[in-house]
């Protein structure tokens, strides 16, 4: 078996599945609401590199027939579980190097939105496995003097959410390390709007105790929405960048939500986050000491 639904993975291997699959399956086990979805193992690509006498190039190279129909009968099966037909999902790169002691290679592989056919889902693998090799990848192995290339790369596949809202939650404040505070950071639309720089976002601090501390009003000058394929930017109207894009209700169980995941892990948590239709699902979760970029 190449593929293995994330209800499941948290009982897996890390190496198997990678950290961001792996944490996102406990969550899961824990009753957080995780978009559905599966995973191509490390194993396959172990399996696609050997096969095509491999070590770096891949692009061109052929996936093995039995991991191509593996990965289909997953995707199928989603399609099943999500009851739809014309399933859009979110591609990303699960390595078991991106949350490392002292070092993330988040934000360093690959990652690919609106993936609306198995072609293109297929396409969107290689390149998440392209990416264990890319010269960005080699360069911060190299400062890091890691040898990235020993962490297997397993790959995330789950349901697109296409975000009224999305933004990062830390559990403890980043900048002044005060544990006391959780911080929101949420624009309009896709997340990655947010952690690529491309708009200021609203902040919002809390306590614990459940208390605003502060809040800024963010530009919030354009927005990432799903396009045919992939993203496109759309410019926000005077009202979205004039008002909050949170309400406090929603503000309140993010916080909830975050304190839960921090009791969990028993570390401070950096989570992503996209809201659809006044639900809060979790995309991402890592320790907040780690972060390093996004994918």
């Amino acid at each position: 078996m190449y593929t293995v639904s994330l209800q499941s993975a948290g009982q897996e291997d890390i190496l198997r599945v990678g950290t961001k699959a792996f944490h996102l399956a406990q969550l899961v086990q824990e009753n957080f609401r995780v978009p559905q979805g599966f995973i191509v193992t490390s194993n396959a690509l172990a399996r696609f590199m050997i096969e095509n006498h491999l070590k770096e190039k891949i692009w061109e190279a052929t996936v093995p027939s039995e991991i191509e129909l593996d990965i289909a009968a997953a995707y199928e099966r989603l399609k099943v579980e999500t009851k739809e037909s014309d399933l859009s999902v979110a591609v990303r790169s699960s390595s078991a190097a991106e949350d490392l002691q002292g070092a993330s290679f988040a934000g360093q592989y690959e990652s690919i939105l609106n993936v609306k056919d198995f072609p293109h889902l297929m396409e969107s693998v290689k390149m998440c496995w392209s990416s264990l090799f890319s010269d960005r990848v080699k360069q911060y192995a190299q400062q890091k003097k890691i040898a990235a290339e020993n962490f297997p790369m397993a790959v995330l596949i789950q349901r697109c959410i296409e975000a009224d809202v999305s933004g990062v939650v830390f559990s403890m404040n980043p900048v002044t390390q005060n544990k006391e505070e959780i911080v929101i950071n949420a624009s309009y639309g896709l997340g990655e709007a947010i952690v690529s720089g491309m708009v200021t976002p609203d902040s919002f601090r809390f306590s614990k105790q459940l208390a605003y501390i502060h809040r800024d009003l963010g530009s919030k000058e354009m927005k990432l929405v799903y396009g045919q394929k992939g993203v496109k930017e759309v410019e926000t109207t005077s009202e979205e960048q004039e008002c909050f894009c949170l309400t406090d209700e929603q503000l309140l169980s993010l916080v909830r939500e975050t304190k839960k995941m921090e009791a969990f892990y028993q570390h401070p948590v950096d989570v992503e986050f996209a809201i659809k239709a006044d639900h809060i699902y979790i995309l991402q979760v890592r320790p907040v000491t780690t972060r390093g970029g996004q994918d």
